[in-house]
């Protein structure tokens, strides 16, 4: 087996690696020798190595995820906050999910920079922030029946609309999984938005939608035929 230690010079990425994130400081290359293979090399693989900041010591070795299955986080000139969204849908289609709420805070201990979207003001016509947003939830009841106490659903909202929530249980645990999640979003982006709205397009879950809504001080959504 031969190996090398390729070292990156920055501004780093910061990398979503395993379930860590972290600045992608150098790479582990990995190979076998075999005159008969294409270029002399078989059984390659590439690892990531990173620095995870403050109180974790530089140059940690995530040796159970390779390269091609990590993603970028934030690039050095920043990201924004649809591309954090993606990422953390990503976060949780892995078997052992990391959590928005250590995602986000590693990212703001790493200084990266969250661009939040914008819109135009329909009275000045000028570029505003936005701070008012939506969370549509796609609603799947994979047990029992909609609207039984011991039905299981599973949720997962649009990442386009700027924010993803995923939960999977009974009502009352898909609300309190969603009521966590946005308490990680709006303790992050305190300055940055306002609200999320909640609502379904099928009228499914509309109570726990309302109460998600209710807790923010905003109208509960009713869904129209």
């Amino acid at each position: 087996m031969n190996s090398k230690l390729i070292k990156l010079d920055a501004p780093y990425n910061v990398i979503y690696a395993g379930g860590k994130v972290g600045r992608h400081i150098a790479t582990l290359m990995v190979w076998n020798d075999d005159d008969e293979a294409a270029g002399g090399i078989m059984d390659s693989a590439s690892y990531p190595v990173i620095d995870e900041g403050e109180e974790f010591p530089a140059g940690t070795l995530i040796d159970y995820a390779e390269l091609h299955d990590c993603r970028v986080l934030c690039p050095a000139g920043g990201t924004n906050l649809y591309w954090v969204a993606k990422m953390i849908e990503y976060d949780f289609q892995q078997l052992e999910p990391a959590g928005a709420e250590y995602i986000l805070e590693r990212m703001k201990l790493l200084g990266c920079k969250i661009t939040m979207p914008v819109e135009k003001d329909p009275e000045t016509d000028e570029e505003k922030q936005v701070m008012h947003y939506q969370a549509t939830l796609d609603v799947w009841c994979m047990k029992g029946f909609s609207g039984d106490p011991d039905a299981i659903y599973r949720v997962r909202s649009n990442r386009f609309q700027g924010f993803y929530f995923q939960s999977e249980g009974t009502a009352d645990e898909v609300y309190h999984d969603l009521s966590y999640q946005l308490s990680v979003y709006t303790g992050h982006f305190y300055d940055d938005i306002i609200d999320i709205r909640f609502q379904t397009n099928d009228g499914q879950l509309t109570e726990v939608t309302n109460r998600l809504n209710a807790d923010q001080h905003i109208e509960g959504f009713k869904h129209e035929d």
